[in-house]
């Protein structure tokens, strides 16, 4: 398969304190919640999704501030994350026949990284 030339990539910091209280409910879905705080290194788990959906908005050139309930970055046991995009900028990338990103994401000792690029083949299921 080939891949764009359009790479983005993002870095965030990891929280010292990763209480489910805090804004990780305005950023993350209840399955990314889930799955994160269902790990050790919740922290960085949660920082990777974050960075991912700035990452997932850069490469699709979202014109606006990032839809956090908008963009899904989720994972199953031995598959590659998963972006699942909704509302507003699922019906944007569709005007604009954008592929759905794909992402890779990183962290370690307080720093969470991912990667996100447009397929310039979509796959079916991501249509």
């Amino acid at each position: 398969m080939t891949y764009s030339t359009a790479l983005r990539v993002c870095i965030v910091r990891v929280p010292d304190d990763v209480c489910p209280e805090q804004p990780w409910r305005r950023l993350l879905s209840r399955a990314e919640l889930a799955y994160c705080f269902g790990l050790a290194r919740a922290g960085e788990h949660l920082a990777a999704r974050v960075a991912a959906k700035q990452a997932v908005v850069a490469a699709l050139c979202w014109p606006g501030p990032v839809p956090w309930q908008g963009i899904e970055i989720l994972r199953t046991p031995r598959q590659p994350p998963e972006v699942r995009l909704s509302g507003a900028i699922e019906r944007w990338r569709q005007a604009a026949c954008l592929a759905v990103p794909r992402v890779s994401l990183t962290h370690a000792a307080n720093h969470a990284a991912a990667l996100a690029w447009l397929p310039t083949t979509p796959d079916k299921a991501n249509q």
